[in-house]
Formats: C-alpha cells, sequence, structure tokens
C-alpha cells in the first residue's frame, strides 16, 4: 500500500486521521485496519465500490457511529466516543443519514439552524438558494433523494465548515453538480478549507481531487497525494502486437487486444517491465502515457484480486 502520510505534514496540518480503525456488524468485518489521514487545504477523493467501507469510516468519524477500536482525531484532537460539539461546529457532513423535520418547510429549516452556527453566512445561503433552485416552501418530507442531497449541502456549505464531508453526492443533475463543484473549489481557495468526498464513481473527482485515499474490504490499498500515487502508473501500448480477443496478463490491466495493438495499464511501471512485456507480445516497441484516476482505480482493484 501507498504511504499514508506525507512526512512533510506535520500531525497539526491534519484535519481528519483515523488509525487502525476495526468495525464489525456482527459476522461481517466492515473495517479491518483502516487508517487515513487528510491534509488541511486538500480536495480529498475517498474512493472505493459500494460496500468497501466509505460510509462506516464517515459515520466513525462524525461521531454517528462507534469504533470496535482504533484512533480518531479532528483537527488534530485526539476524540473518544463522538466528537465534542466545539469540534462538531468545525465540520458539517453530508450524507443519507442526516433526518430533517419533515413538518418543516426548508425555508423554515434554514431560518432554525442558522441560529446553531456562529459562522452561518446569510449572504452565502441567498447566492446557493440560486443555485440549487429548490423548493423552499415545500416540506422537507417530500423531497426527492437528490433535492435531499442539495439542501444538505445548501445548508452545509452556508456555514463555512473548516471540513466538508460529503458521502457519494449522487443524484445532482449535471449542471448542478458542474456548479457545486467549482463551488468547493472556490471554498478551499478562499477559506483555507477542506474537502473529503466518497464516492465509487471515480469520474465524479476526476481533476478536482488532489489527494485520495482507495479502500477496498475495508483496508486502505492506496494514499496519498494523487501526483505520487499516479507516478507509478502508465498506460502502455504496444502497436504491432498479434493478440486478439481476451488476453489475460500478470500484473497489468488489459484494456484493448485486438485490431494490432495491445493496451495495457501497468502499476509499478518501469522500462523494463514494459520491453520484457513488449517482448511477450511480439510488438517491435511501446509507448507510455498518463492515466486517469479511474483507471488506476480499476487497475489497482485488478492488482488485488490477481494477487
Amino acid at each position: 500500500m501507498a504511504e499514508l502520510n506525507p512526512s512533510t505534514l506535520t500531525r497539526q496540518e491534519y484535519v481528519l486521521e483515523v488509525e487502525d480503525l476495526w468495525k464489525s456488524y456482527g459476522v461481517v468485518q466492515a473495517l479491518q485496519g483502516f487508517s487515513m489521514a487528510v491534509p488541511r487545504g486538500a480536495f480529498y477523493g475517498f474512493f472505493g465500490r459500494n460496500g468497501a467501507g466509505k460510509t462506516t469510516t464517515l459515520d466513525i468519524a462524525t461521531g454517528l457511529l462507534g469504533r470496535d477500536r482504533g484512533r480518531l482525531r479532528l483537527f488534530g484532537e485526539e476524540v473518544g466516543l463522538e466528537p465534542s460539539p466545539e469540534l462538531k461546529e468545525r465540520f458539517a457532513y453530508v450524507g443519507g443519514n442526516l433526518n430533517l423535520y419533515d413538518w418543516l418547510t426548508l425555508e423554515e429549516h434554514l431560518e432554525f439552524i442558522s441560529g446553531f452556527y456562529p459562522t452561518w453566512d446569510a449572504a452565502r445561503c441567498e447566492e446557493l438558494k440560486g443555485l440549487f433552485r429548490l423548493p423552499l416552501t415545500q416540506r422537507a418530507g417530500s423531497l426527492s433523494p437528490g433535492q435531499h442531497i442539495q439542501f444538505q449541502l445548501l445548508m452545509a456549505l452556508s456555514r463555512h465548515p473548516e471540513l466538508l464531508i460529503i458521502d457519494e453526492p449522487g443524484n445532482l443533475d449535471p449542471v448542478v453538480r458542474r456548479r457545486l463543484m467549482q463551488t468547493m473549489v472556490e471554498l478551499l481557495d478562499q477559506r483555507r478549507s477542506t474537502v473529503l468526498m466518497a464516492s465509487h464513481l471515480i469520474d465524479e473527482l476526476e481533476g478536482y481531487c488532489d489527494h485520495m485515499c482507495v479502500i477496498e474490504g475495508g483496508v486502505a490499498l492506496a494514499a496519498g497525494s494523487i501526483e505520487a500515487l499516479t507516478a507509478e502508473v502508465r498506460e502502455v501500448r504496444f502497436p504491432g502486437a498479434a493478440a486478439t480477443g481476451e488476453l489475460r496478463l500478470a500484473g497489468v490491466l488489459v484494456t484493448q487486444a485486438g485490431g494490432g495493438e495491445v493496451r495495457v495499464v501497468m502499476p509499478h511501471f518501469t522500462e523494463g517491465r514494459a520491453a520484457a512485456l513488449a517482448q511477450e507480445l511480439g510488438a517491435g516497441d511501446y509507448e507510455v502515457a498518463q492515466v486517469g484516476l479511474e483507471d488506476f482505480f480499476v487497475a489497482l482493484m485488478t492488482e488485488r484480486e490477481s494477487a
């Protein structure tokens, strides 16, 4: 697994740290010694397939769920059973487990909760109403799943949290999603905030996040900066390779085999490995290109399953 904590950061520069986290639901082991450290000011992508342990981790980190064992720190402060009220004021959690008051309208919700947060920004709230265009006179109990997530985001962003945690922001139309991502990038730039977003859809965060963690089966497979993690992963093309149809090669992900060319995604790329594979495929040469996050993720899963 890739190194979890960049050595250049001190403890005070992390907004969230989980260390050797374990959690089971009966006979199901959801987390198995999971560790992750989120640097201050990062746009942190938390990737994993459905059921990998993302929501369990975030629920524990925000105090919605207890842990069997392991350590948790928020803003450098050790957390026991759950974060203190002072710590809770500093982060916002947008996820499917947040309950609204069904009998209140959205406008009444905003009026009610705004008094609880000293950082509440009424002007920002008005801007976000225009972004999400929600039916503010509608009762919360009648919201669709997509509207529910959007309203949570509106409330969270109006607080200017130091740490914004988002669990699977699905059900957003493409226009709202793009505006939201831009809003969060501006939040990072302007206020030195941190965004932690969990998703199983890697392409959602392509080009936005600068750090990430990949979780599978309750274990961290890779964590760190995007630049460092993808530095050793490359797409390699082998023009003139004779392979056709389904092709399986040890240690690489085959993305194309046919039409006189084989393409693979190679973790732990070296010129020597590429040259050896070219010889195995009967290709005269090879070409190397960088990979996106989705190819990196799939290659990591493939490597794990073939181990």
